[in-house]
C-alpha cells in the first residue's frame, strides 16, 4: 500500500509533526518513498551509539532491518519549536517502539522487544518539494524490556 506523501490543509506546525509521522510509518511499513519524504538526503540518524549518515546508510543499516520486523512506533507528546517564517525547527517527542520477529507480531506468546524514550529531531523545510524533513534525528532510549535479540531478526 502506498501512503500519501503530502497531506492537504496542514498548518506549518502540523506539517512538521507530519514529517515525524511519515518517518515512523515508513520504518513500520518499509515504505522507502515515504522515508525519503521524511528525511533529507544528508540526514543523520543517531541510535544505539551509532550515527548513520545519509539516506543510503539509513536505509541499508536501519530501515531495511526494521521493516522486516513486525513493528509499531507510537509517537506522542510532540513539541515543535519554530519561529514564524523560519525554515528550520526542533521537535521533541516521546516514543514507544514495539518489535517482534517477522510474522510473529500477532502470536500471543511471541518474544518481543519494547523500547521507550525520546526523539530529538532537527527539521528543515525542503525548498524543492515544500516538505518538512528531518536533518538530524536522535533516538534516545530511556528504558527497554524484552529480548533485544529480536532486533537482529534471530
Amino acid at each position: 500500500m502506498a501512503f500519501p506523501i503530502a497531506l492537504a490543509g496542514l498548518t506549518t506546525r502540523d506539517s512538521i509533526v507530519d514529517a515525524v509521522y511519515r518517518g515512523t510509518l515508513a520504518f513500520d511499513t518499509g515504505d522507502a518513498t515515504l522515508l525519503e519524504s521524511a528525511m533529507t538526503d544528508d540526514a543523520v540518524l543517531e541510535t544505539g551509539g551509532m550515527a548513520l549518515e545519509g539516506m543510503g546508510t539509513i536505509r541499508a543499516k536501519l530501515s531495511d532491518l526494521i521493516s522486516k520486523l513486525d513493528t509499531t512506533h507510537f509517537v506522542t507528546n510532540l513539541r515543535v519549536d519554530i519561529q514564524d517564517g523560519e525554515a528550520a525547527a526542533h521537535v521533541t517527542a516521546n516514543f514507544l517502539a514495539q518489535h517482534y520477529r517477522e510474522g510473529q507480531g500477532v502470536q500471543p506468546d511471541a518474544t518481543r522487544y519494547l523500547v521507550g524514550g525520546v526523539y530529538l529531531i532537527d527539521m528543515v523545510k525542503d525548498e524543492k518539494d515544500g516538505l518538512w524533513k528531518s536533518k538530524y534525528w536522535k533516538v534516545k532510549p530511556t528504558w527497554s524490556e524484552g529480548d533485544r535479540g529480536v532486533m537482529s531478526g534471530h
